[in-house]
């Protein structure tokens, strides 16, 4: 389907998701202090250095640099494109892509 996903759609989405939880279904991931910490999936470790902050719905590994949000994990993680990370987490809470007009496709 083409047309641009509508930006408050895209953050109602990552506002949306519990990026604890999904991170969690991909990395076994433990609470330490107000973060959460596992070995990073983009990168081969033995100590953890990759930090998940519910409150912030961000994650950043102090080994790589790998970073960002639910979306980003998705792609990264799964090697979608960005569409694609975006209709899979839509379609884990229930929700519907919305498309505006035109060819183009954020």
């Amino acid at each position: 389907m083409a047309g641009l996903i509508p930006r408050p759609f895209i953050d109602e989405l990552i506002n949306s998701t519990d990026i604890v939880e999904l991170i969690d279904g991909y990395v076994p991931l433990k609470k330490q202090g107000s973060s959460y910490v596992a070995c990073c999936p983009f990168h081969h470790e033995k100590t953890p250095s990759f930090n998940v902050v519910a409150k912030r719905q961000f994650y950043y590994c102090f080994g790589c640099g790998a970073s960002g949000n639910a979306i980003s994990f998705i792609m990264n993680h799964l090697s979608q494109d960005f569409v694609d990370a975006v209709e899979i987490l839509a379609t884990r809470l229930g929700m519907e892509v919305p498309r505006e007009g035109g060819t183009s496709i954020i």
